[in-house]
């Protein structure tokens, strides 16, 4: 179900982002950006926080959507599940320390203090892995409104699809869709 008109068939982000390239394309390239380039964190504690935040936005789709991408990197199911839920329990310390900031930042960024990040400095994470957990936020607090203002919902289908891609390709290939639509609308 979307609450456009013209968005009615629309499964997800994809589509959302193929419909209008030219808009859409620096989004993906961020996004791209932001969860594939060289960091401390790996993939999957990136994709964690992306779902944690989400989860915390109240996003479904984001949720539904990252836990299927922390499967296909073989995130253990019992952590998915209650990141999903919101919960950062099962996540080792360290961690819990960059979620909790990302879960400041997402719900109250205007009380984000240098005590927040002193915290997870204090867990041994650098400046760079904070600016790293910001731009995911950052990113998924676009996407998540994106998605949910638009009403998209997916489907399980599509979750399985899209987090088989991801996981396995990165964001790259939704790039490069959108990249070789724009250039054909600018044509």
């Amino acid at each position: 179900m979307s609450f456009l008109a013209y968005s009615k068939h629309f499964q997800g982000v994809a589509d959302i982002l193929l419909r209008d390239p030219i808009r859409y394309l620096p989004f993906a390239q961020m996004l791209d950006t932001v969860m594939s380039t060289k960091s401390e964190l790996t993939q999957a504690q990136r994709e964690m926080i992306a779902l944690y935040s989400s989860r915390l936005n109240h996003c479904g789709y984001c949720v539904d959507s990252h836990s299927c991408v922390l499967g296909g990197l073989g995130t253990d199911a019992t952590l998915v599940k209650a990141l999903a839920d919101g919960s950062v329990e099962p996540v080792d310390d360290n961690l819990q320390r960059l979620l909790a900031f990302a879960g400041k930042l997402t719900l109250e960024p205007g009380n984000v203090t240098a005590t927040d990040i002193d915290t997870v400095r204090a867990a041994g994470w650098s400046d760079q892995t904070v600016e790293d957990v910001i731009g995911v936020v950052a990113t998924f607090a676009f996407l998540n409104r994106l998605v949910d203002g638009f009403g998209i919902e997916g489907t399980e289908d599509h979750f399985r699809q899209v987090g088989g891609m991801v996981s396995q390709q990165g964001y790259a290939p939704l790039v490069q869709m959108i990249q070789q639509k724009a250039d054909a609308t600018r044509k």
